[in-house]
């Protein structure tokens, strides 16, 4: 599967949200997602690991306690 299909169900769930995607960052063991919340914030979510390795479902509940 091509890398840009691969991350683009993470992009549509963020969007579900009402949340944009702003930038990933990767690192060796997690990555950190930059996100444009409704209000015109930006926020710095860091995940417990890199994107692929957590499910949609899991992806959104850890993005939702980020932003609580």
């Amino acid at each position: 599967m091509p890398v840009s299909r691969k991350y683009t169900a993470y992009r549509k769930a963020l969007e579900q949200l009402k949340l944009k995607q702003l930038d990933v960052f990767r690192y060796k063991d997690h990555d950190e997602i930059r996100v444009l919340t409704p209000d015109r914030k930006i926020v710095l979510i860091k995940l417990p690991k890199h994107r692929e390795e957590m499910t949609i479902d899991e992806f959104v509940e850890h993005v939702k306690k980020a932003l609580a």
